[in-house]
């Protein structure tokens, strides 16, 4: 009786004994009914996770068609685009179009679960920015099509060079497809806003990576798009539409190489009307032409210390440029020749073309009779006749004259021809791709029209590439006229730091053989300068950098402008032999990191006044690095310790390199 009277005590009254027993089944029910739950809601956030992963690899393999469009068209010149091209080209974009709208609905499920998961959030958000971006693209080119269906009258196997006879037409319809460009610009600030909105210093590297992708992507389409919505009122501006445009043409000798083209030897005018020459004048240089500005003028400069130190200072501002930048030479030049009072001065904006831009127009036009000599020139004979003319009795300022009459006849035919559709396409084709490598290059005395020249790379500017790897080398001849004939060849190797800071060696080789300059007509000590070839040699690298050693028997100078550092050096290259001259250097740290992963980019500019220097490549990351993505792709990759990957180069224009890399 005792025991059960304790045990009645303890326990309580049976009426508790029975609520606690009920109150602990329901306590399970419920531990068990949350643990289901969260069971559950890790279920939804896992298949989110894999709905937006799926749904990235479907969006990647419509991207993967695009880019195969892309590079098939990029493969080819750009006079041989028509407009099938064009509507390949759209066709890629709207099945990326398709396929993130209907990405979009299938991962709708994952929406509500965004807040849950960093990584769900960052992939709607990429998603839905990408589908904006992918539209504005499709929306762009859709404004794009009244004009480039005009170019080529309606046939979808013409050129897009081919019927471009209006300036005037051309505005009108880049202004009908204005509405577009001006949706695009909304659907690119949407995005814009989309990503700005997202705080990604919490996600993956692989995350972090795709968002930077995209960022990038907008930036491009908004810088084009931007150009579309101003090219109206820059083409009314640059082909005279609203007035009549002067334009100062500085022709550059490339056989005699400068930083920017090459020596002046002569030089010309011409006058623009609704897109149309109404007149023109070509002219030798010389002391007095064009009539040069007054002795203070050269006050307005200051010239380098390690440049040429011209006994007539004034002379730097015109065919002395130490520039490797084509709008700073402009810029001097177009200075010097409105304040010498020069005919259709004050001019708005500059043409800079060499040799081969002019090859490429004889070319076109097939030949080109000069009045008064006789002759038939033709893209094969041009530069020896006008050799032969300066060697041969007539001396240097007949046969400049006869250059400038050849331009000066080059312009009266293209003027003539211009009514013929299939020659007026090669005209403008043989334009096409001398802008493209840069043989002819733009400046206008409008900072608008600059920047969109700078956007078509047409500009011949110097890239201004931040907190990235650059590389630029440019000869000035001190000498003769023999750069046909000496073949130059650059090799780069660079070692990534562990910090981020390069280790970096350029080695700028020069071949000058017997058996090619023999059968050069520029090549000649009795008429056209020492047999030797001279130069005074610009390495440009990133801003900061540090020489730290050359193969050179005396120290090159260090010197740098806003942008870059600069090492400068003589070199002499004797007749019939080969040379090697090596700079090494440190840079600042200039690899981007973003979690586990790290880019390097790489930008090497072409010379102007270049034709195809031969470029190498090396770069080796750190030891354990692991590559993740590297564009294009390279000639060889292997791992010595430490992996290295190789790149070759044929610098008709200028290239890239960019790698991202593990850690």
């Amino acid at each position: 009786r005792e025991r059960r009277r304790h045990r009645h005590h303890s326990s309580g009254p049976r009426w508790w004994r029975k609520l606690k027993r009920k109150l602990s089944v329901k306590r399970v029910r419920w531990r068990t009914m949350l643990l289901y739950l969260v069971a559950i809601v890790a279920v939804v956030v896992v298949g989110a996770l894999a709905l937006t992963a799926d749904a990235a690899n479907r969006v990647q393999s419509s991207v993967n068609g695009l880019e195969r469009v892309l590079g098939s068209l990029q493969s080819r010149p750009g006079t041989e685009l028509t407009l099938n091209d064009f509507n390949r080209l759209q066709s890629s974009v709207k099945d990326v179009v398709q396929t993130l709208g209907g990405v979009q609905r299938q991962i709708a499920l994952a929406r509500p679960f965004a807040g849950m998961s960093t990584e769900v959030e960052a992939t709607l958000v990429t998603l839905e920015s990408a589908h904006e971006l992918a539209r504005a693209a499709d929306v762009m080119l859709t404004g794009l099509q009244p004009t480039l269906f005009f170019l080529v009258s309606g046939s979808a196997d013409e050129t897009v060079a081919a019927q471009f006879s209006s300036g005037e037409r051309v505005v009108e319809l880049l202004r009908i497809g204005r509405s577009q460009f001006i949706s695009a610009g909304d659907l690119l600030t949407s995005a814009r806003q989309r990503m700005d909105a997202l705080e990604f210093e919490s996600l993956s590297p692989a995350s972090v990576l795709r968002f930077r992708d995209l960022e990038g992507y907008q930036e491009m389409l908004a810088e084009i798009n931007s150009l579309l919505l101003e090219a109206p009122d820059l083409l009314t501006s640059a082909l005279g539409i609203d007035a009549e445009r002067s334009y100062l043409i500085l022709s550059q000798n490339s056989d005699e190489l400068r930083p920017s083209g090459g020596y002046i030897s002569t030089y010309g005018w011409l006058t623009i009307r609704s897109g149309r020459i109404l007149d023109y004048s070509y002219s030798p240089t010389t002391a007095t032409s064009p009539n040069p500005p007054g002795d203070d003028f050269a006050g307005q400069y200051e010239i380098p210390p390690w440049w040429i130190q011209y006994s007539q200072p004034v002379y730097a501002a015109w065919d002395g440029s130490w520039y490797a930048d084509f709008p700073g030479t402009a810029d001097m030049a177009m200075d010097y020749y409105n304040a010498g009072n020069n005919p259709q001065s004050p001019v708005h904006g500059v043409i800079g073309i060499d040799i081969v831009g002019f090859e490429y127009v004889l070319d076109a036009l097939g030949s080109v009779v000069v009045p008064g000599y006789s002759t038939v020139v033709t893209p094969d004979n041009f530069r020896t006749i006008v050799y032969d003319i300066r060697a041969f009795g007539l001396g240097e300022n007949p046969h400049k004259r006869f250059v400038a009459d050849v331009y000066q006849q080059i312009f009266s035919d293209w003027q003539t021809v211009s009514m013929d559709p299939s020659r007026s396409a090669a005209l403008l084709g043989a334009m096409l791709k001398g802008l493209q490598e840069k043989h002819i290059v733009l400046y206008f005395e409008q900072p608008e029209l600059n920047r969109a020249v700078d956007v078509l790379g047409w500009s011949g500017a110097q890239a201004v590439v931040p907190s990235s790897d650059y590389l630029l080398v440019a000869d000035a001849n001190l000498g003769n006229k023999s750069n046909r004939s000496v073949l130059r060849q650059l090799t780069y190797d660079v070692e990534i730091q562990a910090n981020g800071s390069l280790n970096s060696r350029v080695t700028v080789g020069y071949d000058y053989s017997d058996r090619v300059a023999s059968a050069d007509p520029a090549v000649d000590p009795e008429h056209h300068g020492q047999i030797d070839y001279s130069s005074l040699l610009q390495v440009m690298v990133p801003l900061g950098s540090e020489l730290t050693g050359t193969n050179l028997t005396f120290q090159p100078e260090t010197a740098a402008n806003d942008h870059y550092s600069i090492f400068v050096s003589q070199n002499t290259v004797e007749y019939d032999t080969t040379d090697r001259l090596q700079f090494s250097y440190s840079t600042p740290p200039l690899v981007e990191t973003f979690g586990a992963y790290s880019r390097y980019q790489l930008t090497i500019q072409k010379q102007l006044g270049t034709i195809s220097d031969p470029a190498s490549v090396q770069v080796t990351l750190p030891a354990g690095a692991q590559v993740v993505r590297v564009s294009p792709q390279p000639v060889a990759s292997y791992n010595l310790d430490k992996p290295i990957l190789e790149f070759r180069f044929t610098l008709n224009t200028d290239q890239s390199v960019e790698i991202i890399y593990s850690r």
